[in-house]
């Protein structure tokens, strides 16, 4: 009986961790009129929230500063979207 539950309970671990793809930090690559990569931190994202964000993009709904350079507001490709390792 024993047995059973261990191998059950790895089973379920296996399978649970195949969908995991974990939490990335992300931001927004804005290229100003120097054609210079402005970063805006979008903070992190995790599982499903993670892959809706590379594959949909990213509504910034109101302008921000950084530095010298302002981000206007807008919607934001999936290309202009950078996540640790799904980085370009």
């Amino acid at each position: 009986m024993n047995k059973i539950i261990l191998i059950s309970c790895v089973v379920f671990m296996i399978a649970s961790c195949k969908d995991e793809i974990g939490c990335q930090e992300c931001h927004i690559a804005f290229q100003n009129a120097n054609n210079e990569e402005v970063e805006y931190e979008l903070g992190e994202y995790c599982e499903s929230n993670l892959q809706d964000l590379e594959a949909n993009g990213y509504e910034l709904t109101e302008q921000q500063i950084v530095g010298n350079d302002t981000i206007p507001a807008g919607n934001y490709a999936p290309s202009d979207i950078h996540c640790d390792e799904h980085a370009e």
